[in-house]
This record gives structure tokens, C-alpha cells and sequence, in this order.
């Protein structure tokens, strides 16, 4: 699913300042059912729709499902996507990358 790593400051078991990481699940707008969430069945699929650059995590549809439609947002498996401009660029993810070393 198209995903990104994230962190926030936090403390650590420690009690020291640190960062503490978390996973954001992209989700797009659709035009007949408003906020969606995209799951691929393979990562060649996801790249072909979004791209070689979208990030991406593995995960298992039924709980993706019941995360998302709990929040009213519906998952759409290995969507067509019009073709155009991809969601993420190389220089997109590069800086995502010096991002998440910090």
C-alpha cells in the first residue's frame, strides 16, 4: 500500500528525548467515492499505477480494510489510476529519506 515513515518527537523508554516512528498510509481523493485508500497485490503494480518512486509498505488488506472503513474512507485494490504525473518524484523521495535519518 502506498505508505511513508513518519516520527515525532517523543520520549524514549529512557525518559530521554528521541524520536518515536509511525507509518502513514497515503490516501487520495476519488471522484465518486471521495476519500480512498490504495492496496496493490504486488509491488509492480503499485509503480505502474504510482510510480517507481511511491513508497510503499506490505501489509494485509483485512486490516487495512477495517482500519480505514472505521474512519469512512473505502480501500480500493490495485486501482486503475489516470495516467498523468506520478504521487511521488526520485528528488520526493530522497528528501524522505534525509528526513527519516535525522
Amino acid at each position: 500500500m502506498p505508505a511513508h515513515p513518519r516520527s515525532v518527537a517523543g520520549t524514549g523508554t529512557d525518559g530521554r528525548p528521541a524520536r518515536v516512528p509511525f507509518i502513514v498510509v497515503e490516501l487520495f481523493a476519488h471522484p465518486a467515492r471521495g476519500t480512498v485508500a490504495f492496496a496493490f497485490t504486488s509491488p509492480a503494480k503499485l509503480a505502474a499505477a504510482l510510480g517507481d518512486a511511491q513508497p510503499w509498505v506490505a501489509g494485509s488488506l483485512g486490516p487495512l480494510a477495517e482500519e480505514m472503513g472505521g474512519r469512512g474512507v473505502t480501500v480500493l485494490l490495485d486501482p486503475r489510476v489516470a495516467p498523468g504525473e506520478s504521487n511521488w518524484r526520485p528528488e520526493d523521495l530522497a528528501a524522505l529519506a534525509q528526513e527519516v535519518r535525522r
